[in-house]
């Protein structure tokens, strides 16, 4: 039988998922969740946000990320940010969303936050949106995104803080840290 070792046992850690959003606010979260739970099969395993950093696995612990998360956003103010049409991204993903209208500190967050946490960026085109509906087939997506965009009003909200989020067993994925802008 071997002997535990706290020091094997950090060596083995295993890698945790992560991600890194900021939540839309109460009342743009009620505008959309009828759409979500309606076109999203997916709707409950987190509320409305924005992701900034897709789900990534890491063996670093939350005291360490935490450091990281916060060095970065050292400085940011809250962000404005203004959601306005409807689109997808239709056929590559079968997804359709809510656009965030094109936003310089949110694209230079995006990045900042991928290069100090050592991720390769996933995504060239970040594309900053709130999910109103996946899974949708392709003769419908014109269909549902009629049936959805009446009800969108070009909306602004202050981001005034991130979360990083973890999957629990059930993968309903819940914050763990909160990182608020100055």
């Amino acid at each position: 039988m071997s002997k535990f070792s706290f020091e094997d046992d950090f060596i083995n850690r295993r890698k945790t998922e992560y991600a890194i959003i900021t939540y839309l606010p109460f009342n743009l979260d009620q505008i959309i969740q009828p759409f979500r739970e309606k076109y999203d099969p997916v709707y409950n395993q987190v509320a409305s946000h924005i992701t900034l950093v897709f789900p990534f696995y890491t063996e670093k612990t939350l005291d360490e990320l935490s450091t990281t998360v916060n060095s970065i956003i050292k400085g940011y103010k809250p962000i404005d940010i203004k959601l306005d049409s409807i689109s997808d991204f239709y056929p590559q993903s079968p997804v359709i969303y809510w656009q965030v209208k094109d936003n310089l500190h949110l694209r230079e967050l995006y990045i900042n936050l991928y290069a100090e946490l050592g991720i390769a960026i996933p995504h060239k085109n970040f594309v900053p949106h709130a999910t109103l509906a996946r899974e949708i087939s392709t003769h419908r997506v014109e269909t549902v995104k009629d049936a959805i965009a009446s009800y969108l009003p070009n909306e602004t909200f202050q981001a005034t803080a991130l979360d990083l989020v973890t999957p629990l067993a059930n993968f309903r994925w819940v914050s763990v840290r909160t990182f608020s802008f100055e």
